[in-house]
């Protein structure tokens, strides 16, 4: 991962070294630790990359940085009226102001209506790093106000804390960068919806006549819209691996020798428009469509 680290790291620099600065940022991606650390680095290269800046940021006392997180299931507005209090100051000890707000998604209403009213008309030279794993439910309003700035989770993050699953099923999340802790908060479900995934899949591929059968009692293993749009990512992996491996080529294999041979007579047309289709049923599953109807037209439209 030092590679990718580099050019994430980059990117970074690159955006303080261009002096344009914007008061915003959503840092957004599937492991919350990677997006912590690279907001610190973020930070700290903001601030000024110095021993002291280092150390006092990363003993929670540097005047001119604030890190707002919590282990509660919701981040109340108090909190953020006070994350709004302390930025509301003056720098003291680098030319900037910055402020980290971890799983921006866990904001209520009212504190996501406050940090909004905050986000509209900032005091010069303060900087929100605003990160979020679920940025599906964070107001549009705050996503138009925030440069984003995707960030692969790595390997370790992803995977520390999913203990339970199996070897193959730790390297469909590590592949497809499935969301961990979504993953974690699923527990034993996340088997049963990989390999529904998996079993609807290849009948997809292969034509089966009851294909649309197996669509319900796949989405019943679901229990809302996040669940429906997993079961999207992991179908989009498996058509992958597919092409992949009708391309003979080895570097993407979330699914590892589980895709048996299902690629056996398939085209790169075909394949193709199943991609587009899976892409489609994703904007419609975002757009409230009902699942139903979003599985049914994808197969469907995928035969032309």
């Amino acid at each position: 991962m030092k590679a990718e680290n580099s050019v994430v790291e980059n990117q970074l620099n690159r955006i303080i070294e261009n002096g344009r600065l914007s008061h915003t940022y959503m840092f957004e991606g599937d492991a919350i630790e990677t997006l912590k650390r690279y907001s610190r680095y973020f930070a700290l290269n903001i601030l000024g990359n110095t021993e002291r800046n280092g150390m006092l940021i990363s003993d929670g006392n540097h005047p001119d940085f604030f890190y707002l997180e919590t282990q509660e299931a919701s981040i109340k507005k108090e909190a953020v009226e006070d994350l709004v209090r302390r930025m509301n100051r003056k720098p003291t000890e680098s030319e900037y102001k910055v402020y980290v707000i971890e799983a921006f998604e866990k904001l209520t209403p009212q504190a996501e209506n406050s940090i909004l009213k905050f986000l509209e008309d900032p005091p010069e030279k303060t900087i929100a790093i605003l990160l979020t794993i679920d940025k599906s439910s964070i107001l549009p309003t705050i996503h138009s106000r925030a440069q984003h700035i995707h960030i692969r989770g790595e390997r370790d993050d992803r995977i520390k804390t999913l203990d339970g699953l199996s070897e193959a099923e730790l390297n469909t999340v590590d592949v497809l960068a499935l969301n961990a802790q979504h993953v974690r908060e699923l527990g034993s479900s996340f088997s049963d919806l990989r390999q529904a995934a998996m079993g609807f899949s290849a009948k997809w591929l292969g034509d089966h006549p009851l294909v649309l059968i197996e669509i319900k009692p796949m989405l019943d293993l679901g229990q809302n819209r996040k669940d429906h749009g997993l079961l999207l990512q992991m179908i989009d992996g498996y058509v992958r691996q597919c092409m992949h491996e009708l391309l003979e080529l080895e570097d993407f294999r979330p699914f590892g020798g589980e895709v048996n041979k299902t690629t056996a007579g398939q085209r790169l047309e075909r394949l193709s428009r199943m991609l587009e289709e899976v892409q489609t049923a994703n904007r419609l599953l975002q757009s409230n469509v009902h699942p139903m109807l979003v599985f049914e037209s994808m197969v469907i439209c995928s035969k032309g």
